[in-house]
Order: C-alpha cells, then structure tokens, then sequence
C-alpha cells in the first residue's frame, strides 16, 4: 500500500510589490530620465535657435515690404541690430516703431551691417550691400546665419555661414 504524503502547507503574502522591485523600477526610470533627457533639450534649443532666426528673417522681409510698398521718398526704413542687448529694432527714420529681444538663452553674435544697421531703399533692397546677421546658443554655441543678398536683397537662413 502506498503511504499518503501530505505536503506543507503555502503560507501567501498579501498581494503588493517588494522594496527590492521598487528600487529597481526606479534604476530602470532613472537610467532612462539620465539618456532621455539631454536628448530633447538638445533637440528643443536646435529648434528654439532655428525659430529664432526665421523670425529676424521673416522681420527682414516684412520690412523690406513696408519700404516697398510706402512708396514715400522721405521715409528710411531700418533695422537696428543690437548684440549688446540680444535685441533689434525696426525702425522709420531712425524712430523705434518694434523692439524684438532674443530669448535669454541665444545670442545675437554680430552683423556686418554698416552700424549694425540694415537699410533698404524704395525698392526693398539692402542700401549698404548684403550681410549676415549670426545667432548663437549659448550653451552649446550651435550657430544660425541670416543671411541677406546685396544685389536682390533675397533673405534666407542657413546653419553655415556664407560663402566668401
């Protein structure tokens, strides 16, 4: 006859999670955070930086297009560019009519405007010739240029400077 065995009795614990999974779930999450993290700050100052250029870009053209379109032989339309204060400004007859500031975290490296002052004539087109307006990050010190033609006075962003 065979003998009846009794096996020991399980003794549950309440459902739950152990300190030991919690400490490494937070490894796992920390780990994650330290690689995730520089990745999209990187990604939004590029952005922020490329933003910021088309925006003096697109101020260009618009004032390029109020010079053309006032038709007034006494009126001089300018940008004023500042990089002491990281700001520019559109200007009527050396009058401020819009004060634009650069977020806190980029540069206005420098112009080679005249004065760092950009002119059109009657027709929109750059008094002085062309030139190059340079935006940096500080942080990473990645740079955009906005570059204006002299003969077309065409305006248009690039992250190399221009040729020459």
């Amino acid at each position: 006859m065979f003998r009846q065995c009794s096996f020991p009795k399980v003794i549950s614990s309440p459902g739950g999670i152990t300190l030991l999974e919690v400490l490494v779930s937070t490894a796992i999450s920390a780990t994650l955070l330290l690689i995730a993290v520089p990745a999209v700050l990187n990604g939004l100052s590029k952005y922020a930086l490329y933003t910021s250029a088309r925006q003096i870009a697109t101020d260009i053209r618009g004032w390029q297009q109020q010079a053309l379109s006032a038709g007034d032989t006494m009126s001089t339309y300018s940008i004023q560019f500042d990089p002491f204060n990281d700001a520019y400004h559109l200007m009527i007859n050396n009058v401020s009519r819009q004060k634009q500031c650069l977020p806190v975290y980029l540069d206005l490296v420098s112009t080679n405007f005249p004065s760092n002052e950009l002119k059109f004539n009657l027709r929109g087109i750059p008094i002085s010739g062309g030139g190059t307006v340079t935006l940096s990050e500080k942080l990473t010190r990645r740079r955009y240029y906005v570059i204006v033609a002299p003969v077309t006075g065409r305006v248009r962003v690039s992250p190399l400077p221009p040729a020459g």
